[in-house]
């Protein structure tokens, strides 16, 4: 009877699928926030960048966790194919934010208004889809879905804008660093569009 009652209470316990995606994108906002001070300051360190490791493989199990929660679930809120797009999404955007991190600390860059510019977009567009995550409402999550892939769209913006200025000064090492920076931006923004069109294709699918 107690083992019983302790595997119905270990199984109330367990997340079900929008609280661990909810939860992976924890991780990435944790994740961008090493990346806002890495462009706060002139050298970033390589404390820095063992921060984002550990939250990186952090986010990895996150995902894992939802990739099993999957594979135990027979129904799920939106159609499986899309959640997993969103989940394959969202990890992408925290492997980029850790790239991006990395290569900051090995190349000892310094960070540009551009770079900076890009938090404010990356992290209202993650917010936005947590919120379109872990909301029963589907109209609500659908408005949440569509202002989280209009902020990732002005990310292109910003890296649009950092380009011109790149290809108006001269060619040196520091450019050059500073347009690969900006290219792992606009990947990012890239994939926060797809993670957002994924859960918007779920949402339409779930209302026909």
């Amino acid at each position: 009877m107690l083992s019983t009652l302790t595997r119905l209470k270990h199984r109330r316990k367990r997340k079900n699928v929008p609280e661990l995606l909810s939860s992976q994108i924890t991780y990435v906002l944790k994740g961008l926030d090493v990346f806002a001070q890495v462009c706060r300051v002139d050298a970033p360190t390589s404390e820095l960048r063992k921060s984002m490791s550990k939250i990186e493989h952090a986010g990895d199990k996150a995902r894992e966790a939802f990739v099993q929660r999957m594979a135990q679930t027979l129904s799920t809120h939106l159609e499986r194919e899309d959640l997993f797009r969103a989940s394959r999404s969202i990890d992408d955007v925290l492997d980029n934010l850790r790239d991006f991190v990395r290569e900051s600390v090995l190349w000892e860059t310094k960070p540009t208004t551009h770079m900076r510019m890009a938090e404010a977009p990356i992290r209202t567009s993650l917010e936005l889809l947590k919120f379109g995550v872990t909301t029963m409402d589907p109209a609500e999550a659908q408005v949440h879905c569509l202002e989280a892939r209009k902020a990732a769209s002005s990310l292109r913006r910003v890296y649009q804008e950092a380009l011109v200025e790149i290809f108006e000064a001269d060619l040196s090492m520091d450019t050059l660093k500073s347009r690969e920076l900006m290219r792992r931006i606009d990947i990012i923004g890239l994939r926060l569009s797809e993670a957002s069109d994924a859960l918007l294709d779920g949402l339409v699918k779930r209302s026909n």
